[in-house]
This record gives C-alpha cells, sequence and structure tokens, in this order.
C-alpha cells in the first residue's frame, strides 16, 4: 500500500490492476444535465460575497438549533499552538479566536459545537476547470435541470438554482469525497484510451474489489487523482454534481467559556501534515470570515448546574482537550463569583503524542495549583517523560483504577470522553470495564451493563469524530 495518494498518482500503472476477465457493472442513468445561461461571465454574481450553499432555498444545516441560522463571522486571532514536523508529530495544532459581537444571538455553553461551512482548495478547483474544459466558462451562469421529470429523482437542494461552474467546484461538492463504484464505472464512458476504460471498468466491477479498496478506500485516490491518472477522461460537470458528496459543515467544539467573554470563543483543531481536511485547510489559509451556525447542545457540556458534581475528563489526541478547556475556564470563574454550593472536583486525563501536543498545558498546571483541576494525569504515547511513567492512557486508567473507579461510582460524578473515532471510544470502555471489574469483583459482562445503565442515566457522555 502507498501511503500517499499523489505518491500513487505518480506510480500507478494502470494496466497493472486491469484484470484478464471481470463482469462490466451496469451502467446507472444520468439524471442531471447543465444549461448555459449566457456566454460570457457575469460580473454581478461574482458581488456576492456569499457562501454557494447559502443561496439554497431549501438547505438544510445538520444539527443547527434552527433553520436559516448560518452566519458570517469574523476572525479576531490565528495562532499555533504546535507545528507538526512530519516525524514525532504528524498533526499541527490551531487556535482560532471568532468575534461575535454583531451576532447578538449567538449564545452558547462549554461544550457547544460550531459548524463551519467550508470552501474547497482554490487550486483544486482550478484544476477541476481545466480538466472539465470549464476554464473559459467558469463564472458564466447556468443552471442544473433534471434529464426527464420523475418522482425519484429532483435537483440537489445544495446546489443554487443559479449558479456557475466556479461556484459548484468551490461551494458546493466535496471534490475529495469517495469516488464510489458506480462513478467509476461511468466515467469509463467518458474516456477515449482503451487502456483508462479498461482500468476503470476493471475497478469498478465485483472482480476489482480489492483493487478498488486498495486504490480508492486504502491510499485515498480522489477524482482529481483518477483524472490526472486517466488523461483522456472528460466528464461533464453535471456527472460530478450527480456523484460527489455535498460539501458539508464541519463540527469544532469551542474551547472557551462565555463567563470569559460572551463576544468571542475559540476554537482548537489539528491539522495533518500530509492531505490536510477540506475546512481545516480552509481554516489554514487565515481567513478574514467564516460562515457558521450554532449546532443543537447536547449533553457533553459544563454549565452552572454541573459546579456542584465531580467529573472526570478523559481526552485522547491533542484537539480533544478544546471543550475541556471551556469546561474549566468556566469552573475558574463561577468558583471566582462565588457559585452556590461546593465546587465538584476535576479530575483530567490526556493521552497525546508528546507534552508539547497538549494544548495550553501551562494553563492546565495552572488550574491544577489552584484546585480548579483536582488532578491531571497525562501519557505520551511517543515521548513519554521522566516525570511520567504512562505511554497510553490506557495504562494510565489501570495505574490509578482504585480512585478512579471510587471517583466513578459516586452518584454525583459524570464521566466525559473526547476522542478522536469511535474506535478510541471502544477501546476506553473496555478499559473502564475492566478497572470496574478488578475493584468491584465482578465479571465484565456486568460491568458493561454498568456502563450501558450510566449511559441511560446520562452519567456516561462522549464525543467523538471521524
Amino acid at each position: 500500500m502507498v501511503a500517499d495518494n499523489v505518491e500513487l498518482e505518480k506510480t500507478l500503472d494502470i494496466n497493472k490492476y486491469t484484470l484478464s476477465k471481470y463482469t462490466v457493472s451496469k451502467l446507472v442513468e444520468r439524471t442531471l444535465e447543465l444549461r448555459f445561461l449566457d456566454n460570457s461571465p457575469d460580473l454581478d454574481w461574482n458581488v456576492d460575497c456569499r457562501h454557494g450553499q447559502e443561496k439554497c432555498a431549501n438547505l438544510q444545516l445538520p444539527f443547527a438549533r434552527s433553520p436559516l441560522t448560518l452566519t458570517r463571522v469574523n476572525v479576531k486571532d490565528f495562532q499555533i499552538l504546535l507545528q507538526a514536523d512530519g516525524q514525532l508529530h504528524t498533526k499541527s495544532i490551531t487556535e482560532i479566536k471568532f468575534d461575535v459581537k454583531k451576532s447578538p444571538d449567538f449564545i452558547w455553553q462549554p461544550g457547544d459545537t460550531i459548524g463551519i461551512l467550508p470552501y474547497n482548495d482554490e487550486s483544486d478547483v482550478e484544476e477541476f476547470l481545466k480538466y472539465l474544459n470549464l476554464e473559459d466558462k467558469a463564472d458564466n451562469l447556468c443552471v442544473f435541470q433534471l434529464l426527464q421529470e420523475s418522482k425519484k429523482t429532483k435537483c440537489p437542494s445544495h446546489i443554487p438554482n443559479r449558479t456557475t461552474p466556479r461556484e459548484v467546484l468551490r461551494d458546493c461538492i466535496n471534490l475529495r469525497g469517495v469516488v464510489k463504484k458506480q462513478f467509476l464505472r461511468v466515467l469509463a464512458e467518458y474516456c477515449s484510451d482503451v487502456s483508462d476504460i479498461s482500468f476503470l471498468k476493471c475497478v469498478s466491477s465485483k472482480e476489482g474489489s480489492a483493487y478498488y479498496n486498495e486504490i480508492i478506500l486504502q491510499n485515498a485516490f480522489t477524482l482529481l487523482n483518477i483524472l490526472k491518472t486517466c488523461k483522456s477522461c472528460q466528464p461533464p460537470l453535471s456527472l460530478l454534481v450527480e456523484h460527489l458528496p455535498r460539501l458539508l459543515p464541519r463540527e469544532y467544539s469551542i474551547a472557551s467559556s462565555p463567563l470569559i467573554n460572551s463576544n468571542e470563543f475559540n476554537i482548537i483543531f489539528s491539522i495533518f501534515f500530509t492531505n490536510p481536511g477540506i475546512t481545516t485547510k480552509m481554516l489554514q489559509s487565515k481567513p478574514t470570515q467564516v460562515s457558521m451556525y450554532l449546532r443543537q447542545p447536547t449533553l457533553f457540556c459544563y454549565t452552572e448546574d454541573d459546579f456542584q458534581n465531580d467529573q472526570i475528563l478523559i481526552a485522547v489526541g491533542g484537539a480533544a482537550l478544546a471543550p475541556y478547556l471551556g469546561f474549566l475556564q468556566h469552573k475558574e470563574c463561577l468558583i471566582e463569583k462565588g457559585a452556590s454550593g461546593v465546587a465538584g472536583k476535576t479530575w483530567l486525563f490526556v493521552g497525546a503524542v508528546s507534552q508539547q501536543a497538549i494544548p495550553h498545558r501551562s494553563q492546565l498546571m495552572q488550574w491544577l495549583s489552584k484546585n480548579v483541576l483536582n488532578k491531571f494525569i497525562e501519557s505520551h504515547s511517543r515521548s513519554p517523560s521522566t516525570t511520567n511513567s504512562y505511554q497510553y492512557i490506557h495504562e494510565a486508567l489501570n495505574a490509578n483504577s482504585k480512585v478512579f473507579i471510587d471517583l466513578l461510582l459516586q452518584p454525583q460524578t459524570k464521566i466525559y470522553i473526547c476522542a478522536d473515532g469511535s474506535q478510541i471510544s471502544k477501546a476506553l470502555e473496555a478499559t473502564i470495564c475492566k478497572c470496574l471489574s478488578k475493584e468491584i469483583n465482578i465479571e465484565e459482562s456486568e460491568a458493561q451493563n454498568i456502563i450501558k445503565d450510566y449511559r441511560k442515566q446520562n452519567k456516561y457522555r462522549e464525543d467523538f469524530w471521524c
């Protein structure tokens, strides 16, 4: 397996991925056609600075608090907390501060999330315009129409009624979306080279599944990689709209408290050294404004109602610490303003590749010294420090099993788990079950039932992403 899709693109010999015998998959019917409304660029259209999807009347924003809540927010500050080096640190960690003082309805609590509507990378857009032979018509007004009226087919709701090729490619479709077999099969119909046709038909066939898994799934080969490899392939833009997924908003946790400043908030995110995600790459370019919305609130939050409760916070990955920074800011403010009752205990377990990969670690240490944070246990998977004996977070949980389970069993304790991927969350759950089994002398199946009950009681709270 080649680790980099760009490297695979340079070295791929498509003739070696063509079987002598395979059954050509059935073609799916085309549903859309593109019609241009004029023969010259529409200059007035380009003055409209809204995101293309904002122009769609029936657009649905995933998990939005209310419809039509998309807001353009100014970027106030941009700070790189950790620079990737491609070796020890394969991801950079960045913090962005947003100014929402002009959006009085933007009201949040620590743990809330926003959805950011991204743009595709400008260089990718330009390359697609070239490969689709649309460079001269990139800014000409056009419409997408159904080839035939049908109750089963509709024009995509994320494409404006009137648009331009550039706007569609930049704002509306995920140019790095997974290319499905059906799409590969249709692409073969737009090739003139026999080798290109055979390759696409083979990889999209049942017999070519191993090739599809290797090239498309394991190596993340995108449509642009395919067009560069199969140089005779010239699909129409309407085909891309039919088969590529919508460019969806990306979720980010708010990493600050409104008690510090309700007119601004921070997010923290990681960026891969190679092949960064669409939204993180856009944010990395330091835009002056971003289109975003508040997502529906969940129980993964910290409010004044939680002040007297104990919390066990578990973060796997540096960026997973983001919501907890907001939790601790909020708790500190409540203590300083004299909130009623005694503040609950807060324990924090963090797993990261190194000490440097833990955002705002110095602030965490300050909170620890002030008893805002009552226990801080860190694990460093790639550079265990001399002062810390833990390499992985499950080792830290096991080593502190007795005190960890004693606190977890208290009725006022809530446990929060924030992790990069559901598989990590499942592994953490297995570790917690083993700790329960050991400390209260029960079978692991019984421990699993306890966790199941904790979920029903909202005592066990999770936030993970892929």
